[in-house]
């Protein structure tokens, strides 16, 4: 039984389907790779687009100062 897991789906496939269409062909190791640091990505992500975010209300309050939203 195969179990969803992010990311290795694809690898999973390949090797069933390698396995199902040529089932004595040797088959070739599969290292696993490092963990990616997605936390550090999506905390440079986050303060990035709150960034923007704040901007763009700046800009917002600057055109239309009675805009409810843009204060």
């Amino acid at each position: 039984m195969t179990y969803f897991i992010a990311g290795n789906t694809a690898v999973e496939n390949a090797r069933t389907l390698s396995q199902s269409a040529l089932p004595n062909a040797p088959q070739q190791p599969y290292d696993e790779p490092a963990p990616r640091r997605t936390l550090a990505v999506r905390t440079r992500l986050s303060a990035a687009l709150r960034t923007t975010a704040e901007h763009e209300l700046r800009l917002a309050n600057r055109l239309d100062p009675t805009c409810p939203t843009a204060g």
